[in-house]
């Protein structure tokens, strides 16, 4: 992610106000409405969120970009950095369960993250959405969240455990194989 420059970030006030002072104001209403809107999705972290949108915005405006309506184009940049965010969490959940039973250093964590995300774009995306929900939540929630997917579905819970099970089969194959790939060219 580039850096936001201080040209960027007087643009973005600008575009907030021409007088500085209404525009210090006007961004930090924004910038609360931003926060909130992360706080009611249940985001961890949703001050850091709030300021990516609001990075993401003001460099899209230093680089040409048309905005009409900057508050409505905030929110809609504040949803894609939502959906990211739940993408992340889900795979860091995702890496938790597969890697629970091996305790490994930083750098191969790091190579399996990246087998693991070669391995999830090579499912479907079907597959690559049910086996992130179906891992995204902690243990207390998993139930609940696990029968509104088979709900959601169609199908039974028991029926749902069985495709996760075999679309995590498929993904741990498809990481230990990218894992050996790796160790072999290192050798």
């Amino acid at each position: 992610m580039d850096a936001l420059t201080q040209a960027a970030f007087d643009l973005f006030l600008a575009r907030l106000d021409f007088d500085r002072q209404q525009a210090g104001v006007k961004y930090e209403l924004l910038r609360r409405k931003l926060v909130k809107f992360f706080e009611w999705r249940g985001r961890t972290l949703p001050e850091d969120l709030a300021d990516e949108t609001i990075n993401r915005v003001a460099r899209n405006l230093e680089a040409g970009e048309e905005i009409r309506n900057l508050a409505a184009y905030c929110v809609g940049t504040a949803r894609h950095v939502f959906l990211e965010s739940l993408r992340s969490r889900r795979e860091e959940a995702l890496v938790r369960e597969i890697t629970q039973s091996s305790v490994i250093g930083a750098e191969e964590s790091e190579r399996r993250m990246e087998c693991l995300e070669r391995c999830l774009q090579r499912l479907s995306p079907q597959d690559a959405e049910l086996i992130m929900q179906y891992y995204q939540n902690d243990k207390a929630n998993r139930i609940a969240s696990r029968k509104d997917i088979s709900a959601r579905l169609g199908i039974p819970l028991n029926a749902l455990r069985i495709r996760a099970h075999r679309i995590r089969a498929r993904l741990e194959s498809c990481v230990e194989m990218c894992m050996n790939r790796c160790q072999a060219n290192e050798t």
